[in-house]
């Protein structure tokens, strides 16, 4: 057993206590740069005060607490995630990175362990990106990983990402600034829940995250011919909504069946005229595609543009593909799993390893350091919704792994 152990019921009472914040009878409702998001915020800063970190906001408006290191010339090695939540969310996801890397650190602090590096614990600004459709923005930000259409993005209320970002006190105009360079950071790793169901099924407790998930968004705009719907004979109609019908199916039946790639989504559907007397004369169907493998993402995209110039013949439509975005997946070293392997193996637990379905700010701070992903169960594999959970038990195994890896790659790195 680990010759330092995290104190599991400060832990989870941090975890409760984050979760008021944008609590609501269906789910969390912490959006990005929102009042409950900024609570959060003011209450995760004090609590790194409490651990006796010096903390700051930088240009991105990420949140870090720094802790000294016995030779604080050394790089520091960095622990986090992120507080923001998907509409409707849960109390879980991000979260547990977060309070689990001030867990840690309060820890030694207590235990008067001083580490060779520096340690710091971060928070990202709007990891989920929901209320402006652009990501991980403060983990790109420092990754130097944003992009022009970042810098000008508006929410629906038509408030730029700009001036909700001074209500945190970053400052996009200078989010340049916020960018670390290869070897700024010894390492970085992340604990997380699974948000899927492999380790809930299999009981193991720590999983070993082998890879972060590529990701293909498209849009297709499939064109056909409003008409009357009780005068139009069946054989003249040009159903918009019917051909998205029925590319719908063969999307899902190219990962369920064909095992094209991992998962297909047909997750967001508008149809115009959208009045049940009118034959529908157009269909905008969001399509999303995953894999670890980026070749798998190719040819589910060349597939889907089969799907659709065969839907054009069938059905007398006409069909626009729309490639909105590709995000590259990223492997995590062979090295990096196998320390995350063993520290779970000296706090005392078996361990499994397991792709990550999700995305992470991981994946934009692997661009400038080595980094790993720890996972712990999520119960009934649910996330992004009211009924994500993770048990005191998990959230407890998973802060005393990742305790355990920062002492091994403290002596190692």
């Amino acid at each position: 057993m680990p010759g330092i152990a995290i104190n599991a019921t400060r832990l989870n009472r941090t975890l409760d206590e984050l979760g008021k914040f944008g609590e609501t009878p269906d789910g969390m409702n912490r959006l990005a740069f929102s009042p409950a998001d900024i609570a959060s915020r003011e209450y995760t800063i004090g609590l790194m005060r409490q651990a006796g970190l010096e903390t700051r906001i930088d240009t991105a408006g990420n949140i870090i607490g720094r802790r000294a290191g016995a030779d604080d010339s050394l790089p520091p090695i960095a622990l986090g995630s992120h507080t923001d939540t998907v509409p409707l969310g849960g109390k879980y996801d991000g979260a547990l990175g977060v309070m689990g890397a001030i867990e840690v650190i309060k820890t030694l602090d207590e235990q008067g362990h001083q580490t060779r590096h520096p340690i710091e614990a971060m928070v990202f600004t709007n990891e989920e990106g929901t209320r402006f459709h652009r990501w991980l923005i403060g983990s790109r930000a420092m990754a130097g990983l944003l992009e022009p259409e970042d810098l000008t993005a508006i929410d629906a209320e038509g408030v730029t990402l700009a001036q909700r970002m001074t209500d945190i006190g970053g400052d996009l105009s200078r989010a340049d600034e916020a960018a670390r360079q290869p070897g700024d950071l010894a390492a970085y790793f992340e604990l997380h829940i699974e948000q899927g169901p492999y380790l809930y099924r299999s009981g193991t407790p720590i999983g070993v995250v082998t890879g972060i998930t590529g990701r293909a968004v498209f849009e297709l705009e499939i064109s056909g011919m409003s008409n009357h719907a009780g005068t139009t004979p069946m054989n003249e109609r040009r159903d918009a909504l019917a051909a998205a019908a029925k590319l719908v199916v063969q999307i899902q039946k190219m990962a369920a069946e064909d095992e094209i790639c991992r998962v297909a989504t047909t997750g967001a559907l508008d149809i115009q005229p959208n009045a049940v007397n009118v034959i529908p004369g157009r269909a905008t169907v969001g399509v999303e595609f995953r894999d670890l493998d980026m070749a798998a993402l190719d040819t589910a995209e060349r597939e889907l543009t089969r799907l659709a110039r065969q839907a054009e013949q069938q059905d007398g439509v006409q069909i626009a593909i729309n490639r909105h975005r590709f995000t590259d997946s990223v492997p995590i070293a062979p090295t990096m799993q196998e320390w995350v392997a063993e520290a779970a193996q000296r706090a005392g637990f078996d361990s499994e390893r397991v792709p990550s379905g999700a995305g992470h700010d991981a994946q934009a701070i692997a661009a400038i350091a080595p980094m790993a992903m720890l996972f712990v169960p999520s119960v009934g594999g649910i996330s992004h919704a009211i009924e994500e959970y993770s048990t005191p038990e998990a959230c407890a195994n998973g802060t005393q792994t990742l305790l355990e890896l920062l002492l091994l790659a403290d002596q190692r790195l």
